[in-house]
């Protein structure tokens, strides 16, 4: 039997934000095709929660690297290996659990998604240097997989993005935004890619109660997918996200009579809202909207291919996560986006839908916005045969992702 290649992956977790599952479950399902049998160690902010997401029938270990550990532990170990290998010493010593998983690894494949972009808090910068820089003081190959990086304008990402990215084996760009901020730095390795959860697996089933929920309302209907990321930016500038997105469901209810899902594409069962769970917001929204019968808010911990399935029986998904809207266009449904970043319309560009892709401001006008998807609704087949037509070059360019990491690992 050959010798499984271990690989380090970094950046996201099984749990809570459904779309770095993806991108993690893709890695592990992709890349023993081009490097034959892999180990995958999954170094996770959530631990306890991810061991047993792993996927049936993967090698994969979960090894926790939490935030506090990564800055206190991993980063000053990584540092002292720095100068004991610049004098050639061995690194032997090295038994943090961490900095050990990465030095056995042959590559570590870091799936942040979004990363070093202006407007996203010093902390989450800092956490991004410090996360992508372990594994480039210990010395190990490291490639970042498709994500979205830059504008690299505000401090400390001006001069902690070049810093490291330089030093990073390659850069998969994921559009051509993404593309321009890497550009402007020079000297970044960089390879054009998209979405790594293009490549990820559609489930053919539901759990038993998500069934029976669905059975409650008509079969055509429109899946709804609200933020707690995009709710505390329309909120810093005076907005009141939970009653936009309730009038915004009540005027889809009247305009298009079709029925409503709401569901969290990240998270965190009997946790507070936050960046990695949308669970506590979907359920103050529905809760507005309870005295309709069509409108069902999926209170479940679904996984990444699950809440494809989902998107892929609706008629129209409205969503605020990016890769909810990975999975509208990986499954050929019509999507209309209420982002807040040029990672949303980078991907709409590739199929031609840019105008599709909204800003956190268009639910000042809620009425607007179900325009927008009676437009959609109306047009439906056209657009799903806009997207299946570019699918194919998209999914092309969601496989380099792998070769470039098999690429590190012969190297």
């Amino acid at each position: 039997m050959p010798q499984s290649t271990r690989v380090a992956i970094i950046g996201a977790a099984l749990s809570a934000n459904k779309g770095a599952a993806a991108m993690v479950e893709s890695v592990m399902t992709r890349l023993p095709d081009q490097l034959g049998p892999c180990h995958f160690d999954i170094l996770t902010t959530y631990p306890e929660a991810d061991a047993p997401r792993v996927p049936a029938g993967t090698d994969a270990a979960i090894v926790g690297l939490q935030p506090l550990r990564l800055a206190l532990v991993e980063f000053p170990i990584a540092c002292l290996a720095l100068v004991m290998r610049t004098v050639r010493l061995p690194l032997f010593w090295v038994r943090s659990r961490g900095c050990r998983s990465m030095l056995d690894a042959a590559v570590v494949v870091d799936v942040a998604g979004i990363s070093f972009s202006d407007g996203r808090g010093f902390a989450i910068v800092v956490y991004n240097a410090l996360m992508t820089g372990v594994p480039l003081l210990l010395g190990v190959p490291t490639v970042k997989a498709a994500q979205a990086l830059g504008p690299f304008q505000s401090f400390p990402n001006k001069w902690l993005a070049p810093l490291v990215l330089r030093k990073v084996r390659t850069v998969c760009a994921r559009g051509v935004s993404t593309r321009e901020h890497l550009d402007s730095l020079g000297g970044v390795n960089a390879i054009d890619v998209a979405d790594l959860a293009f490549s990820l697996d559609e489930a053919g089933s539901f759990p038993d109660a998500v069934n029976a929920a669905l059975e409650t309302i008509h079969k055509d209907f429109i899946v709804v997918m609200p933020s707690a990321v995009v709710r505390g930016i329309y909120e810093s500038t005076g907005g009141n996200y939970v009653a936009a997105m309730t009038s915004l469901v009540a005027d889809i209810r009247a305009k298009t009579g079709r029925s409503v899902v709401i569901a969290a594409h990240s998270y965190r069962a009997g946790l507070p809202e936050g960046r990695m769970n949308d669970g506590p917001v979907c359920r103050e929204v529905f809760a507005a909207c309870s005295g309709d019968p069509q409108v069902l808010g999926l209170d479940f911990d679904l996984t990444a291919g699950e809440l494809r399935h989902l998107v892929a029986l609706s008629s129209v998904l409205v969503t605020s996560r990016f890769h909810a809207m990975i999975s509208g266009l990986a499954t050929s449904t019509p999507t209309v986006v209420v982002g807040w970043s040029h990672k949303y319309k980078e991907v709409l560009d590739d199929f031609g839908l840019a105008s599709l892709g909204l800003d956190s401001s268009a639910l000042d006008t809620p009425n607007e916005v179900a325009d927008i998807v009676v437009g959609v609704l109306a047009t439906r087949d056209a657009i799903s045969q806009q997207i299946s037509a570019a699918l194919p070059a998209v999914k092309d360019r969601s496989l380099r992702n792998f070769s470039v990491i098999a690429e590190a690992v012969t190297k």
